[in-house]
């Protein structure tokens, strides 16, 4: 009964939508049935532009590229790889792209753009802007005389928010509403707790769909605008573009937002520099170390990026339909902190090693998650 009427109270969140609504749904259901649908961004509408700048180009050192395109190729197997990008000490030491794919083009990598949320966050208490151990209802006044209000926005960041869970996105279910739906905020706004909030890791959308909502409403401004200016713009990064879930609505933060591969790597480089770009703080040391540090209910996560370590032999998604996911042997590099993206959409970074992998492909449903950037440093470490 309790399933039931959850279900209920979320789907009537999102029902109220307009004929253009109806058509958006319809052609998100299709790209969403395609299987290499995060390289299909022609097809995602509407988008809102996160304003980049021009850049000097990354240095590159290539003499390692042959040996490092063949260990990756090994690691990953058939699986298609559109992008495949190493940075390591000061320089793209490997830039190769698939058949079809180039340095321009975008991707909707699904959940790789979490940590991006968790820089912007970031950026809001450098200025003083948010309290991330403040109740949620501070900023959120639809909560103010609700349980879920008591929520931190640490908690969400950490995915122990305690809010209901929607699960995999089957069709006319909660779970398509959020992925697809065009009616995120309100969904957001009705879903129940589960859980006493803090006390259990369950991955889930919601949590940084909620994180974002208190982004918006602390800074006063809309998401594209915010990481432009704190974010995007300072890393020296191209545009890049946020899918909303109707236009001028939500941006869905939990997925989707579409940059290019040298980017990701300049997005992986601030995270292996501490916050820092060509030497001057883009976010502060104390915020990376707060976001790279493992939270109470999961060692191996951190606030909206996942942690190599310790090292385990699968990582749970916690409740719902994902399978844990096979670890493999320990990262060669005992910092590495990942950009989880579904089966095979990664960003790698180890600050240790300066090191940073970007790949953006078909999905893999057999990923194993340390194979790649282990090989990938069993050639570093050999030259």
């Amino acid at each position: 009964m309790k399933r039931i009427a959850i279900t209920a109270l979320l789907m009537l969140a999102a029902s109220c939508t307009s004929v253009n609504e109806t058509r958006l749904l319809e052609e998100r259901r299709a790209w969403w049935a395609s299987p290499g649908h995060a390289l299909e961004v022609s097809k995602l509408r509407p988008l809102e532009r996160v304003p980049g700048r021009d850049a000097a180009p990354l240095p590159v050192s290539d003499a390692l590229a042959p040996r490092l395109l063949a260990a990756a190729q090994g690691a990953i197997g058939a699986h298609r790889t559109a992008a495949l990008l190493v940075w390591s000490q000061g320089a793209l030491r490997l830039e190769h792209y698939g058949e079809g794919f180039g340095p321009g083009m975008l991707s909707a990598p699904a959940s790789m753009p979490k940590p991006v949320l968790a820089l912007a966050v970031g950026a809001a208490v450098d200025r003083g802007l948010i309290d991330i151990d403040a109740p949620v209802s501070r900023w959120i006044g639809e909560w103010a005389h609700d349980p879920r209000g008591a929520i931190t926005l640490r908690q969400a960041l950490q995915m122990r928010s305690g809010l209901h869970k929607v699960g995999a996105a089957t069709r006319g279910g909660p779970g398509e509403a959020q992925m697809l739906g065009t009616r995120l905020e309100a969904q957001v706004l009705a879903t129940p707790l589960d859980h006493a909030p803090g006390t259990r890791f369950d991955y889930n959308n919601t949590d940084n769909a909620l994180a974002m909502l208190v982004l918006q409403r602390a800074t006063g401004m809309r998401y594209a605008r915010w990481l432009s200016r704190t974010v995007w713009q300072p890393l020296g990064a191209g545009d890049a573009f946020a899918w909303l879930d109707r236009p001028h609505g939500m941006a869905r933060t939990f997925c989707c937002l579409l940059a290019t591969p040298r980017d990701w790597v300049r997005v992986g480089r601030l995270i292996a520099d501490h916050g820092a770009v060509g030497g001057a703080q883009v976010i502060s040391r104390a915020w990376m170390d707060t976001m790279t540090a493992p939270s109470p209910t999961n060692s191996n996560y951190g606030l909206q990026i996942w942690r190599g370590s310790p090292h385990a032999a699968t990582r749970s998604y916690g409740s719902g339909a994902a399978p844990p996911l096979p670890m493999g042997a320990p990262f060669r590099a005992d910092d590495m902190l990942i950009f989880d993206g579904a089966v095979g959409q990664r960003v790698y970074v180890s600050p240790s090693r300066d090191l940073v992998i970007v790949r953006i492909g078909d999905f893999a449903a057999d990923w194993v998650d340390s194979r790649l950037p282990n090989a990938i440093l069993d050639v570093l470490d050999a030259h």
